[in-house]
Order: structure tokens, then sequence, then C-alpha cells
């Protein structure tokens, strides 16, 4: 989510590619980059898909080659930086910190990024919650499956350390983790619930998930 204060992300790499595709991903890059940008300075509303064209030095019919809408862009933009905040969480993580701890930490982590721009934060899950495309689904399906094996491996060594029951199957409970964290943000969004309630009741959910063993 583009704010004026969005942590830089680092672009995929161009090298050991051909011409051809290296081409096409430094013009994706450029793009990403370029509606970030936008999007922080004017606001989503504001920004239109001519302006981004422009600003990435490409054509509108070029732009729509790589996002038929301003809402593929947001959704572009957010599945770079959210997956270079999880995977940077997950990274940061101390050695011997609980698990519960590790898991609401890189929660922490993706709240305060959502709060860079409450209000994109907001357009997003209206995109994300049912995706109406199949190659928008699949940008997000990305995301999870990095965000799900980051939690699965935190599972897996908690069960080396015999703090979690080895019948727990990491992968459902990672899953687990998300859903419980996903409906809370949802509620917080909605001002349904305080930033501090929501994550009092997510540790809350979390310690009783792990203690059913």
């Amino acid at each position: 989510m583009a704010t004026k204060a969005t942590r830089s992300v680092k672009t995929a790499p161009a090298s050991g590619i051909g011409r051809r595709e290296r081409n096409k991903l430094e013009k994706r890059n450029r793009i990403v980059a370029a509606a970030r940008r936008l999007f922080a300075e004017h606001g989503f509303a504001e920004t239109t898909t001519l302006q981004i064209a422009e600003a990435a030095d490409i054509g509108t019919g070029t732009l729509f080659l790589y996002a038929r809408s301003k809402e593929d862009l947001l959704v572009m933009v957010f599945h770079e930086e959210m997956l270079a905040t999880a995977q940077q969480a997950f990274s940061d993580l101390p050695l011997g910190m609980p698990l519960v701890d590790q898991v609401m930490q890189v929660f922490e982590r993706m709240v305060a990024y959502h709060e860079g721009d409450l209000t994109l934060a907001k357009l997003l899950l209206k995109e994300i919650l049912m995706p109406d495309r199949q190659d928008r689904a699949a940008e997000l399906s990305k995301l999870m499956s990095a965000i799900f094996e980051g939690f699965a491996r935190l599972v897996i060594t908690a069960q080396k350390d015999g703090v979690v029951a080895e019948r727990f199957e990491p992968d459902l409970v990672a899953q687990s983790f998300f859903a419980l964290y996903y409906l809370g943000l949802l509620n917080w969004l909605g001002g349904l619930t305080t930033r501090e309630a929501f994550f009092a009741k997510l540790r809350r959910q979390l310690e009783q998930l792990l203690d059913c063993a």
C-alpha cells in the first residue's frame, strides 16, 4: 500500500533471463513504482491510468497488457509490498521467542503496513475478498502461499522444540493463524473494534488454538 512513508521494496532481479522477458519485467517494475508513487501523492481515486502510464514512460495500451484497471494496479502494488513486508518480518524474528509472540510480531508488521494508508487498505480488502479474475487471484495466491509457508516453518520449529503437538498439521495451523488475523483485520478496518482490542483478542485466540494439544 503506497504512502509517503512507504518502505523501499526491491523489485525482482532482471538477470539470468532472456531480453524479452527482461524488458517485460522492467516495464512491470516501472508500472508498479509509478502506481505506488502516484497513489501516495494523489490518492487512489484521483490517480488515473493515463498518469500511471506517463509516469512509467509507456503507452496506455502497454499498461493495459499488465493491468486492466486501477484495481489491478492496486493489487500489484500490494502484492510486492506485502510480500516484502512479510518476508522481512519473518527474517527479523528473534531466536527463542515463544511461538505466539512470533506470530503476533509478524501480524503487527502487517498491520503497521496497512496503517500507512487506511483508505487504500479498505479499498484493497474489497478487491481481495472475492477477486473477479484469474490473474488477480493467482497473484494473491502467491502472496498467501509465502505467508502460510512462513508460519508453517515456525510451527515445525515449535514442534521440534516440543512446544506444539506433533499431531498438528503445520500448513493447517498456519492457515488458521491467518484466518483469525484476517477476521480481526476486517473488524478493525470496518470500525467495529479498536487496534488494541483487535490485537488483544487475536493473542487470546492464538493461545487457545495452540493450547488444545
